[in-house]
């Protein structure tokens, strides 16, 4: 038996357990589009067609937060496999096929798992949150199907693959009942019959050694879903109150394959997480917040959680929906404009000089990179822009965030060519701040380092009154040392900030920014 992994598939398949709204239908297509997610199957004993039916439909109740289209009402469905349970022979509901038994079961236990409504919760309206669950979910279950049918405890000939027999049977007693041959609709009514009963049995005991994953599969799908969105939050950047960006998927997909395959930015991730959470909490209280307040008017977008119903009733019907795709990804979707406050604060850029020395190595370059994260995410919020410069002995690198940037995209690629060595000159950031600074008014500017240096008096001279003429601060943060002498000479502000004491070093770094 061959485990195959392959990418998700996009089939017209008949529906198992439920039909699929148009709008879910829509985004599970444009998810699988563009993120490409993987699915691993045993390619000899089911069909990888059914398992990817049951991830759109699995995507359905996470989008929609359970409100979707059952095939068989739930009650209807209980009583059946109850009276089932007690040995009865009841009638199969209206629009319940044996041959799907199985995943009826499967969505059953999903329901019944005591997370599930907390997943529902992360899930709902959220295209990539619930798309990437729902593969998430549908891997671990064909883990599990995997491992039953190795063990002998899942009849998967019977469950998976009696059902083009089943449907045969069928249309035998279709033809039969056409050509009036009563025996022969009896016989085929018969057989169609023992063979579902059949098909059901073997789904029940099937589900057995399942059945108690299921809880452990909707928890560890929570898990995975928290850890990647914490560790992509912490280095994306994020906005409150605009609403979900439905638009994104390549780059989320991007973003998360990056964090799965590198070790360091993963290790940052984790890092930035506890920094970021006490950052929030110590936020000076002017500094400027964002709330909705009204409706305002109208604008072109692909934010579906604003988009007018109109719009959203395109989506439902065969003719709209192929015009809703078209503004769904040109984005000129009509959506509903609000009212945000904000206070203009008049805030120029943000300038940082990150010593890169050899001494930087290890939790100090940890620390500087959250920071640069952090105060990238801050400056995204307020649309300003950040200049990272890097230095030992000179200036090495540098990259330009804009204010108007979506994320922290180039962030995330400098910081995997951030490379550390050398030693330290205090002179060459200097000279390039002098330089920098005559191109913008109200600039802060964050030096860290861990090393001593000197700096020219001249060159001092220099920038304080490049700073005076352009209304620039400038403070200088020292990694676990006294700040050398020369530090107070060309900084406003001077600190030294333990890392190890995370409270300590974000009051440091708030007090440096506007």
């Amino acid at each position: 038996m061959n485990t195959r992994s392959e990418f998700m598939r996009l089939v017209n398949n008949e529906p198992l357990t439920l039909s699929c709204s148009p709008i879910a239908d829509f985004l599970w297509e444009d998810f699988v589009r563009e993120a490409r997610p993987i699915v691993k199957y045993l390619e000899t004993q089911y069909n990888i067609k059914q398992l990817c039916r049951f991830g759109k439909e699995v995507f359905d109740r996470l989008y929609t937060a359970d409100q979707v289209n059952w095939l068989v009402s739930e009650e209807e469905y209980e009583d059946f496999f109850r009276a089932k349970c007690n040995g009865e022979s009841p009638t199969l509901p209206q629009g319940f096929k044996p041959e799907n038994s199985f995943w009826w079961m499967l969505m059953g236990e999903l329901s019944n798992a005591a997370a599930w409504p907390e997943l529902l919760s992360r899930c709902v309206g959220d295209q990539f949150n619930a798309g990437n669950n729902a593969v998430n979910i549908i891997n671990q279950l064909a883990e599990a199907i995997e491992q039953a049918i190795h063990q002998q405890q899942l009849d998967h000939k019977t469950i998976f693959q009696a059902a083009q027999e089943l449907e045969k049977l069928r249309e035998e007693f279709k033809q039969a009942v056409a050509e009036g041959n009563e025996q022969a609709a009896n016989e085929a009514r018969q057989k169609g019959k023992q063979l579902g009963n059949k098909i059901i049995e073997s789904a029940m005991n099937g589900l057995q050694p399942i059945q108690g994953q299921l809880d452990e599969i909707v928890d560890k799908t929570i898990q995975q879903s928290d850890e990647l969105n914490d560790a992509m939050s912490n280095l994306w950047g994020s906005q409150p109150g605009k609403g979900k960006d439905a638009g994104n998927l390549e780059e989320k997909r991007q973003l998360a394959a990056k964090l799965k395959n590198n070790r360091n930015l993963k290790n940052l991730a984790k890092n930035l997480g506890a920094l970021k959470r006490t950052w929030i909490q110590r936020k000076r209280a002017k500094r400027s917040k964002e709330t909705y307040s009204a409706i305002v008017g109208a604008r072109f977008s692909n934010d579906i959680t604003k988009a007018f119903s109109t719009e959203l009733a395109l989506a439902n019907t065969a003719e709209g929906r192929a015009l809703f795709a078209l503004k769904y990804s040109q984005k000129t979707l009509l959506t509903k404009d609000y009212e945000a406050d904000s206070k203009n604060l008049n805030k120029g850029p943000i300038i940082m000089y990150i010593d890169v020395s050899g001494s930087m190595r290890g939790d100090r370059d940890i620390w500087s990179k959250a920071i640069a994260f952090i105060i990238a995410d801050e400056a995204l919020k307020e649309k300003r822009e950040v200049y990272v410069h890097l230095f030992d002995t000179l200036i090495s690198e540098s990259v330009t965030l804009k204010g108007n940037r979506k994320n922290n995209e180039e962030l995330i690629n400098f910081i995997q060519r951030w490379t550390l060595g050398g030693g330290t000159q205090f002179n060459a950031v200097i000279s390039h701040a002098v330089l920098n600074l005559k191109k913008h008014t109200q600039t802060d500017v964050l030096m860290i380092t861990d090393g001593h240096s000197f700096a020219d008096s001249m060159a001092v001279r220099r920038l304080q009154a490049a700073k005076a003429e352009t209304g620039a601060q400038w403070a200088t943060v020292c990694l676990e040392m006294d700040p050398p002498e020369v530090c107070y000479e060309f900084s406003d502000d001077v600190f030294r900030v333990d890392i190890n004491k995370p409270g300590d070093a974000v009051d440091a770094i708030q007090k440096s920014l506007r």
